[in-house]
């Protein structure tokens, strides 16, 4: 009787140590997992980046004033385009002078004018990329 109690004693220590080695090996693993998971959404933390406001003639008859902001994918790209402000400025008023009154009155023709802001705006950058342009600011006449 007393050898059954002992074995019984040593499984229930088997047991608990077992629970321990696991409990602490989870912990570890799971605590590894958020801290990855938390550095990479504080890697995809956007940044938005004013591009100014623009008014300018169009091509045919009017003219157009818009307020631009775009949607940077990291703060290299801020710099960057610090760094190439006019360049880009002069890049968006070229844009905005090639379209017409007719293209650019709907907004089909407003979520084109975005898509060619932003291409050209990354063409012009290296670190990273414009995710989105967005107009806060529209006045087409």
């Amino acid at each position: 009787m007393a050898n059954k109690l002992r074995s019984a004693l040593k499984l229930l220590v088997l047991v608990i140590l077992l629970l321990l080695v696991t409990t602490v090996v989870t912990y570890f693993v799971a605590k590894n997992i958020l801290a990855d998971n938390s550095k990479k959404q504080q890697e995809n933390q956007f940044v938005t980046y004013p591009l100014g406001d623009y008014l300018t003639n169009l091509a045919d008859r009017g003219y157009v004033k818009v307020s631009i902001v775009c949607l940077l994918d990291g703060k290299e790209v801020e710099k960057e385009l610090a760094k190439k402000e006019y360049q880009i400025k002069d890049r968006v008023y070229a844009i905005l002078r090639s379209k017409t009154y007719d293209s650019v009155k709907d907004s089909k023709g407003m979520e084109v004018l975005k898509k060619e802001i932003k291409d050209t705006v990354n063409k012009l950058i290296e670190s990273g990329e414009v995710e989105e342009v967005y107009f806060t600011n529209i006045i087409v006449n």
